[in-house]
């Protein structure tokens, strides 16, 4: 985490060993080391944590990549069978639009009701 030789760590000891003096100097350390401890597991939790995120964004990139795909196949797949159902159903229509024409426009026939007597 912190690039420091032997000869900084030596430099720090002695500044701590004259500021803290011998008898309170060992609990600083002890604190220090405590609170580097804390400091380091926090960073690597964060780490992971953003590693884990940066993980999930990828997936969730290749799953959208992949569905946009499958669509596309879908579609080119579904688009000739839907035209196939669109030409049956027009040309089932077709037959019974020509009955309704052909009822619709024809005249209608006289079958003798009006009470003259065909020979």
């Amino acid at each position: 985490m912190f690039d420091i030789g032997f000869f900084e760590l030596l430099l720090i000891s002695i500044v701590g060993l004259l500021v803290f003096g011998p008898d309170q100097f060992l609990d600083a350390v002890r604190v220090t080391t405590r609170w580097m401890k804390r400091l380091r597991r926090s960073f690597d939790e964060v780490r992971t944590e953003i590693q884990r995120e940066l993980h999930n964004d990828e997936v969730m990139r290749d799953l959208k990549s992949s569905a946009t795909e499958f669509e596309k196949e879908m579609k080119g797949l579904t688009e000739p069978l839907q035209n196939q159902l669109h030409e049956i159903k027009d040309s089932i229509d077709a037959p019974e639009e020509d009955k309704h024409a052909d009822s619709a426009g024809a005249a209608p026939q006289d079958h003798g009701t009006t009470g003259e007597v065909k020979s």
